[in-house]
Order: C-alpha cells, then sequence, then structure tokens
C-alpha cells in the first residue's frame, strides 16, 4: 500500500514493505559495503574528512542512545548538517503548508464516511477536530502515520539540539518546503486514496515501525532497500514510481549535490535519513562515482 510508503519516508526518508513475520524473516543480511550507518567520507582533493551518518526518525530510546562511534564522529565535528534544520521557522512553515489556506475545511475535502473514520482516529491519539479541521488530507496521514511520541526528541530533532547546544554551525541540505512539496503535490484524489489506506492499516503501524527499527538497529541498510523494493512491487505503479523518483532517487541527487561545498571544506558531520544511502541510487554509491572515499566506520 502506497500507505506504507508515506510511512517509511517519514521514519527514514524512504519506502518500505509490508513487516509481517516473513517479510523480516526473508528480508537478506546486508553486505559488507553497505552494512553500516555511519561512514567516513574523503574529498578527491585532499580536504579532511566529514562523516555522514543514516538516521531513522524514532524517539526509541535504543535509537536516541547514540553509539561510541557515532557519538565521538559528532563530538569531532565543528560543523553539523541535517536533511532539513528544524528550527522555529521551519516547524512555522511545516504548518502552513500542511493547512489549507483558502477558507476549505477537511470535512469540505473527503467523503464524509472518511472524514468520520479519521475524526475517530485522531481524537483516539488524543487530536481534539480543533486541531485538525483544517488540514489537507496527506497531513493527516502524516500525523497517523507517524510513531506514537512521548518524549518528542526524535533523532534527528536530538542531533539539532545537541549541535545548538555546543555550539556547532548547523546548515540544511533542504528546505522545509522542498521536503513538504513532496507530498503537497499530489492529488487530492491521490491524498484520499493515501488517507483511506492509512485508516486501513493502523494497527499493522506497530509492527511495521519495530521492522524498520530492527533492521536499522542491525546496521543493515540492505535488509530496509530490500523491505522498501519489496513493497514497492506490491503498490500502485504509477504512485510506486513517484515515490522512488521524488522522494528517493530525486533527492539523492540534490542531496549529494549540496554536500559537495561541505564536503570539499571538511570536518562536517551529516546526518540524513538511513534508507538514502544504500543502492544504485544511494548517495552512497553517488560519493563513490564521484571518486570520494566512502568507509564504514560503524
Amino acid at each position: 500500500m502506497i500507505a506504507r510508503l508515506l510511512l517509511a519516508a517519514l521514519l527514514a526518508t524512504g519506502t518500505c514493505a509490508r513487516a509481517d513475520s516473513s517479510t523480516i524473516a526473508d528480508a537478506p543480511a546486508g553486505s559488507a559495503a553497505t552494512r553500516g550507518i555511519l561512514f567516513e567520507i574523503r574529498p578527491p582533493t585532499g580536504a579532511p574528512p566529514s562523516f555522514l551518518f543514516g538516521t531513522i526518525h524514532s524517539e526509541d530510546t535504543r535509537v536516541v542512545e547514540l553509539p561510541v562511534p557515532v557519538s565521538n564522529a559528532f563530538d569531532a565535528s565543528p560543523n553539523v548538517a541535517l536533511e532539513v534544520v528544524p528550527d522555529a521557522s521551519a516547524i512555522i512553515r511545516a504548518m502552513i503548508t500542511m493547512a489549507y489556506t483558502d477558507g476549505r475545511l477537511l470535512r469540505d475535502v473527503i467523503p464524509a464516511d472518511l472524514y468520520l473514520e479519521t475524526t475517530d482516529a485522531l481524537v483516539g491519539i488524543g487530536m481534539p477536530e480543533e486541531a485538525f479541521k483544517d488540514l489537507k488530507p496527506w497531513a493527516v496521514v502524516t500525523l497517523l502515520s507517524s510513531p506514537p511520541s512521548e518524549t518528542g526528541e526524535f533523532l534527528d530533532m536530538l542531533l539539532f539540539h545537541r549541535a545548538v547546544a555546543d555550539g556547532k554551525r548547523v546548515e540544511g541540505l533542504e528546505t522545509m518546503t522542498e521536503q513538504l512539496a513532496v507530498f503537497d503535490a499530489l492529488s487530492e484524489t491521490d491524498q484520499i486514496t493515501l488517507l483511506r489506506e492509512t485508516l486501513a492499516t493502523l494497527e499493522q503501524l506497530p509492527l511495521i515501525f519495530e521492522a524498520l527499527i530492527a533492521a536499522y538497529l542491525e546496521r543493515d541498510i540492505d535488509k530496509l532497500q530490500h523491505l522498501s523494493e519489496q513493497h514497492l512491487e506490491d503498490t500502485d505503479p504509477r504512485l510506486a514510481a513517484l515515490f522512488q523518483k521524488v522522494v528517493i532517487d530525486s533527492r539523492n541527487h540534490r542531496m549529494v549535490e549540496r554536500m559537495a561545498p561541505l564536503l570539499a571544506e571538511g570536518g562536517w558531520f551529516i546526518a540524513i535519513g538511513a534508507l538514502h544511502l544504500p543502492g544504485d541510487q544511494g548517495v552512497l554509491a553517488l560519493l563513490r562515482k564521484r571518486d570520494y572515499g566512502v568507509t564504514a566506520i560503524f
């Protein structure tokens, strides 16, 4: 289902497969070339090295307690680059993009039965109607598909706060507008389909979260990619192709372009979603094609 593609895009800025027990068991082990979540990147110019860290959008204690090699690399880097800098202006931009500004409300856009089902689901996670009445369908999907939050200190936000506290220079590889355009550009028909699918799979989300986190904790980005590719086979071909191109491939190229001047400078700790790393069009392969030295550290 395309809804699960969006779920994994939120968790690891990529895609995922159906996370039933057979899917997890059948996923292959990662190869030596792509197993890892922390890599040293050496520019061909001889500039000082930087680090590339694959993240997952989770506040699970197993995720946010940084392993020693990752923590050491972070501490040794005077500069930090994230996919997006999650500061106040970015959060405001996200709120504006997620809501209708033309006077329409969610109930005006989606069928009445779907609105009632959506209301029940959102109220069930503690959101009153006043809080979501003007949201776009895709924005509702992001709320329903995100892991339940207790601390709000997801891994990417933790890295940002730690960088600010340490007085590091912080840059973003993308803007919030660029990231959300991936979803905001969906037609309302596709958004409604996405919402229906999400509501139909809510009970499966905890298992999906755990499958993604398990692969991440194994540092097995090959397994993450396998889950992605397997699920794409079961998804509407048009939407699957769109997500593969827009959510993954195009953004990989864009982020590598924007990493280039940072890597030429050296001394950067760059953190992006782990599912951007593997594959022929992944960031690791794109960097190698540009003659960067890429070495797995952890």
